[in-house]
């Protein structure tokens, strides 16, 4: 059965999920991992084991009615036996009130073949777990994203206040 244990820089498991965490996400999209352990927004920081497998890891941010998970991966050598909808399943039935947001890249923006199947691949994963196109796309960091939601539609307005309620205190922050 699936457990999940929260991630702090004391954890036993802190140097597996940080490699995964810069091995999963280009350099472009990811945030200074000390972020990710910081208390100045509320995150759910997330390892999920097997056992004693890790499997992967979340971080999620709830704020009212949207649950966003910001980063999410699965050890590449356990992709496609199931714990990535395990984890899925995991997130939802801790925020069962909630509409879920997870963002994806593009696929129009691909640069070539192998990262248009990635992006496809992404896309159906999510598709199969429960999350509808929304009609949000937004570029941060360079990238262009598409917002997908389980439990309900978000709207652009829904998603842009949830970001500068959640981002008000930090200053220079930017939000999608």
């Amino acid at each position: 059965m699936l457990q999940y244990f929260d991630v702090t820089r004391d954890a036993p498991w802190f140097p597996q999920v940080k490699a995964l965490y810069e091995s999963a996400f280009p350099a472009n999209e990811r945030i200074p991992i000390k972020h990710l352990l910081d208390d100045k927004i509320k995150r759910e920081f997330w390892a999920f084991f097997d056992g004693d497998l890790f499997c992967g890891f979340s971080n999620s941010i709830t704020h009212g009615s949207i649950t966003n998970i910001v980063y999410f991966a699965v050890v590449p050598e356990l992709r496609s036996r199931g714990y990535g909808s395990k984890i899925l399943q995991a997130i939802r039935r801790q925020h069962p009130d909630t509409r879920i947001v997870v963002d994806i890249e593009v696929e129009e923006d691909s640069k070539d073949a192998e990262e248009l199947e990635r992006r496809n691949r992404r896309r159906e994963f999510y598709t199969r777990n429960g999350f509808d196109s929304s009609p949000v796309d937004y570029v941060w960091q360079g990238e262009h994203y598409r917002l997908l939601s389980a439990g309900g539609t978000v709207t652009e307005k829904e998603f842009r206040d949830f970001w500068k309620e959640i981002l008000k205190d930090i200053p220079g922050a930017k939000y999608p």
